[in-house]
């Protein structure tokens, strides 16, 4: 925290992960990792907007290519025309959000202007292509969102994406396209078998980086696998990519040795210390906790599913085995096609997210 006139400046570091069996093509890491800052005190518009260009102009975007989108509503895009007019923006840099709610999901603010700082990569897809058109031509580097004029404290919450603004750098759409990852993802594609359609297996690419140097990057902070908090962050994200191993048949041996590529050669790369012998330790522990529960999987599962005839109902008994003994989703429902067990996945993910709503005990 470094304190300013008119304000603190207020930097967190956060990662949020969701237990999702695979990515989408062309959809960011689920286990994203968002630099957030918090400006409090009054000042105009244009200073803390002009503060997160300079950011991102510091760590080696191209500012003089960033566009900006503000809402449609003449109220909230008027001060903020302004602003970045003040700033030198030309026109045909700013866009307008016709959309009546706002993709800034992380902004702790209500009611006031947002505004969007975006990216563009590769080529239009149209005369009409500008800031804030939707063919994905535009990466989203940042979302800021200001406190409502009403209120006489002035505020700004700035979340910046770091896949988004790795791919800015390195002018490309793909996440795991940029330098930084180029030796972790050829470890990956060496581990893996070839299993499935292409687009699966790139998908498992991008998801076993980004949990391995995900899980690196915590473990490095001291933050060793377990049963609550930011441990348990670590080992959802260890089991998750060494389910992905398993699913595609690979020893799950490999998850230390993809761990430790990511500290070498992505981590200490960013100035770290590389990972001690009892941290890498750890990784191997959480993979022998991890192998015993597949281990016992294929008998809880014979056990718990056979018995349960409407394919709703099977779905539910896989949401007990995970709950009750770690068993993923992705090892259960590929065990129930490998047996010609039918699950309703509609079902289990409604009732997936039912449970996470409700956040209460099992029902008997």
């Amino acid at each position: 925290m470094s304190r300013s006139w008119g304000g603190v400046y207020t930097v967190r570091w956060s990662i949020g992960t969701r237990p999702m069996g695979a990515l989408p093509v062309a959809m960011p890491p689920s286990a994203q990792r968002v630099l957030s800052a918090v400006w409090a005190g009054p000042r105009p518009f244009h200073v803390p907007i002009e503060h997160v260009v300079e950011a991102l102009a510091g760590v080696g975007v191209d500012a003089g290519r960033l566009a900006f989108v503000v809402p449609a509503h003449p109220a909230d895009s008027d001060p903020l025309c302004r602003a970045l007019a003040h700033l030198g923006m030309a026109g045909h840099r700013i866009g307008y959000d016709w959309r009546t709610v706002s993709t800034a999901k992380r902004a702790v603010l209500a009611g006031g202007p947002r505004l969007s700082i975006e990216f563009p990569v590769g080529s239009p897809c149209g005369g009409a292509c500008g800031p804030g058109c939707q063919c994905g031509r535009y990466l989203t580097l940042a979302h800021l969102q200001f406190s409502p004029a009403s209120q006489s404290r002035s505020l700004l919450e700035v979340a910046i994406l770091e896949s988004e603004l790795l791919s800015a750098v390195d002018d490309t759409r793909e996440p795991f396209g940029v330098r930084r990852f180029e030796a972790l993802v050829k470890s990956v594609r060496d581990v893996l078998s070839v299993h499935g359609t292409r687009g699966t297996q790139a998908q498992r690419v991008r998801l076993l980086v980004d949990r391995v140097f995900t899980a690196a990057l915590l473990i490095g902070s001291g933050f060793v696998p377990g049963p609550r908090g930011r441990s348990h962050v670590v080992r959802r994200l260890l089991r998750n990519a060494a389910t992905e191993l398993a699913l595609t048949g690979v020893s799950l041996t490999w998850l230390e040795g993809l761990v430790q590529v990511a500290d070498q050669t992505a981590r200490t790369q960013l100035g770290f210390t590389p990972l001690t012998d009892y941290l890498l330790e750890t990784v191997r522990a959480e993979r022998e906790r991890f192998a015993r529960v597949l281990a016992k999987a294929p008998a809880l599962l014979e056990s718990a599913v056979t018995a349960r005839h409407p394919p709703a109902e099977r779905a539910y008994a896989l949401l007990r085995l995970r709950s009750d003994h770690g068993i993923p989703l992705g090892v259960a429902v590929a065990w129930c096609r490998e047996h010609g067990i039918a699950v309703s996945l509609r079902q289990l993910a409604r009732l997936d997210r039912d449970r996470h709503v409700e956040k209460g005990p099992w029902p008997p």
